[in-house]
């Protein structure tokens, strides 16, 4: 076994030395997203589209 078994998944050095090790090159840059700001026409317009299907769907509960 190696000195350090729990930095090598306690493998024999010989497994260890067999298994690939991946080596990441650069680590990747993380750019931040810009939230979109939203309007009140944006947020009108998607209440008044949820109140007509809930609207549709009352209609046919109701009265079919």
């Amino acid at each position: 076994m190696s000195e350090e078994p729990h930095l090598k998944a306690y493998l024999c050095d010989e497994c260890w030395n067999s298994v690939p090790h991946y080596i990441v090159q650069a680590k990747p840059v993380k750019r931040k997203v810009k939230k979109k700001d939203i309007s009140w026409v944006e947020i009108t317009l998607y209440t008044l589209g949820n109140i007509l299907c809930l609207g549709v769907i009352a209609y046919y509960l109701w009265f079919k």
